[in-house]
C-alpha cells in the first residue's frame, strides 16, 4: 500500500508543515474512507483547486500512482510519446495525458498563484508539459531546463517575447 503511504505522508506533512487545513485538502484513495481516484474524480479534484485559487495563494498538487507513456496524439512531443497518469478507471475512462493536464492546471491557474506539484509515478518529468526536469535518478541536483522546450506555447498563455530569449 505504498500509494496510500505516500498520499497520508504528505497529506500530514503539507498540515504539520504548511498550516494546510482538513478542508482545503482533497483525497482521493481507492479505500472506503475517501473517494476513488478516477478520471473523473483525478480531473474534478485539480481543476477545483484551480478555479478556487486566487493571486497570492500557494497551492499543492500531489499525485501518487501509475503513469505511462502513450503514442503522442497531436505532434507537440519530440520523443513521440505523451506522459500520462493512470486512474483507477483507465480500462474504461482512459489516461490523463499531459496536454490535458497542462491545459487544465498550467494554462488554467490565475497569475500570481504559486504551485507545487509532485508527480510521484513513472514517465512523470514532463507530465505536466513544462520546461524544467528534474528526474530523481542520481544524476540531477536540481532543476534543469528541458532542452528541447517549445516556449512558444507558454508565451501564447503568459505573454512574452516570441522566442525562448523571453525566458
Amino acid at each position: 500500500r505504498g500509494c496510500h503511504n505516500d498520499v497520508f505522508n504528505m497529506y500530514n506533512y503539507i498540515q504539520d508543515y504548511y498550516g494546510f487545513q482538513d478542508e482545503d485538502i482533497t483525497v482521493l484513495v481507492d479505500d472506503a474512507d475517501h473517494p476513488p481516484p478516477t478520471k473523473a474524480n483525478i480531473i474534478a479534484a485539480y481543476q477545483s483547486v484551480v478555479a478556487k485559487s486566487q493571486p497570492g495563494d500557494a497551492i499543492f498538487l500531489h499525485y501518487s500512482g501509475h503513469g505511462t507513456k502513450l503514442p503522442d496524439d497531436n505532434g507537440d512531443e519530440d520523443d513521440g510519446y505523451d506522459e500520462a497518469l493512470v486512474p483507477l478507471d483507465f480500462k474504461s475512462a482512459g489516461m490523463i495525458r499531459d496536454d490535458y493536464l497542462y491545459d487544465i492546471i498550467v494554462k488554467a491557474l490565475p497569475s500570481g498563484v504559486h504551485v507545487v506539484a509532485v508527480m510521484d509515478c513513472c514517465h512523470s518529468g514532463t507530465v505536466l508539459d513544462l520546461p524544467y526536469v528534474f528526474k530523481a535518478n542520481g544524476e540531477y541536483r536540481r532543476m534543469e531546463i528541458e532542452d528541447k522546450f517549445d516556449f512558444n506555447k507558454i508565451f501564447r498563455i503568459f505573454g512574452g517575447g516570441g522566442k525562448t530569449g523571453g525566458v
